[in-house]
C-alpha cells in the first residue's frame, strides 16, 4: 500500500492520519517492526520527516523470526546496504570508551546491522558527534561507502537547530572568523594570515526569539561541532548547555544543538538524498537561569 504525504509530516503522524482507528501503540509497532519502507529502504523511526509529495510503502506486519532479528533499541531513520542513519540521544557516546558501563551508539547500531545482515556485516564511523550532541547520525556499512564519504566530506550538508543565549546581532546572518585548532579541540581566534588558521563560518536564520534565548537554524560543517560551539560563544551567544567554552553554565541544560537534517550524495548511487527528523518535544524546555 502506497501512502503519499500531503504536507511535511512525521512518519508517526502520517500513519495515524492514514489509519485513524489505529491506536498510538499499534502505529509505533508498525514502524518499529519494519512495516514501512521509504525510498526503497526500511525505516524504523517515528520521528522521520516525510516531505510533501513523497510516498511511503506499508506492508502488513506478519511477525516471524525476521522481526525479532531486526528489533533494535536504536531509532533507524534510513537504511540500505551501504549507509544507515540513526537517531542519537544527547548524553550517549558515539563510540565506546574504556570501562564504559553503557553501550555506545556505534556498538548498538553494529549489533543491529549484524543481526539483520548476518555477523560479517561491518560498520564505520563517518560523522563524528560529541557526547552532548543529539540528532541524525550516519554510519557507512562498507569500505567503499566510507572512503567516498570521507573523501567528499565537504559536500555533506548538516542542518542544526540550536538554542543560543541572548539575541543575535542580526536576525539572519553569516558570521565568519579565523580560528586556530589547539590541543583537545580548544580553538582560539587568530589572524587569517597565520599558517594553520581556519576560516569558520556559520550561516543561520532565526526561528523564534524568547526572553533569554533564541532558537536558530544553522548550516554547520560535518565533524566540526566544537568549532561551532566556540564560534557562537566567541560572538556572545553561547549555546544553551555549553560548558566547554566561555563561562560554565550553572543550569542543568543538555547541549541545545540538535542535528535535524543531513544532505549528501549517496556514495554508491551518486543520487542526492536528505534525511530529516523532528525536534524532540523537550528541545525548547530550558532550565533557568542560563
Amino acid at each position: 500500500m502506497r501512502i503519499r504525504a500531503k504536507e511535511d509530516i512525521s512518519l508517526l503522524e502520517l500513519i495515524m492520519e492514514t489509519f485513524p482507528e489505529t491506536s498510538l501503540t499499534k502505529a509505533r509497532k508498525m514502524i518499529i517492526y519494519g512495516s514501512i519502507s521509504y525510498r526503497n529502504a526500511i525505516v524504523k523511526s517515528t520521528e522521520l520527516i516525510i516531505p510533501k509529495g513523497d510516498e511511503i510503502v506499508y506492508t502488513k506486519y506478519r511477525g516471524g523470526k525476521r522481526v525479532v532479528r531486526e528489533k533494535t533499541d536504536v531509532p533507524v531513520l534510513f537504511e540500505d546496504r551501504d549507509i544507515i542513519f540513526v537517531l542519537k540521544s544527547p548524553g550517549i557516546n558515539l563510540d565506546s570508551k574504556p570501562n564504559e558501563r553503557h553501550k555506545s551508539l556505534f556498538s548498538l547500531t553494529k549489533s543491529y546491522v549484524r543481526r539483520k545482515w548476518h555477523s560479517r556485516q561491518d560498520l564505520y564511523i563517518v560523522h563524528e558527534m560529541s557526547q552532548e550532541e543529539g540528532g541524525v547520525c550516519m554510519f557507512a556499512k562498507s569500505i567503499e561507502a566510507r572512503n567516498y564519504l570521507r573523501e567528499n566530506i565537504e559536500n555533506i550538508r548538516l542542518e542544526a537547530d540550536i538554542l543560543i543565549g541572548g539575541k543575535p546581532r542580526h536576525k539572519n546572518d553569516r558570521i565568519s572568523i579565523w580560528v586556530d585548532a589547539g590541543p583537545r579541540n580548544r580553538f582560539e581566534v587568530v589572524d587569517g594570515e597565520l599558517d594553520g588558521s581556519i576560516l569558520s563560518s556559520i550561516k543561520y536564520t532565526t526561528i523564534q526569539t524568547y526572553d533569554t534565548f533564541t532558537h536558530i537554524r544553522a548550516e554547520i560543517e560535518p565533524n566540526s561541532s566544537y568549532k561551532t560551539r566556540f564560534h557562537l560563544s566567541h560572538v556572545g551567544n553561547p549555546i544553551i548547555g555549553e560548558n566547554l567554552y566561555g563561562e560554565r553554565q550553572a543550569s542543568p541544560n543538555w547541549l541545545k544543538l540538535y542535528i535535524t537534517a543531513i544532505e549528501l550524495i549517496h556514495p554508491i548511487t551518486r543520487k542526492k538524498i536528505k534525511i530529516e527528523t523532528a525536534l524532540p518535544n523537550s528541545f525548547t524546555k530550558v532550565n533557568l537561569p542560563i
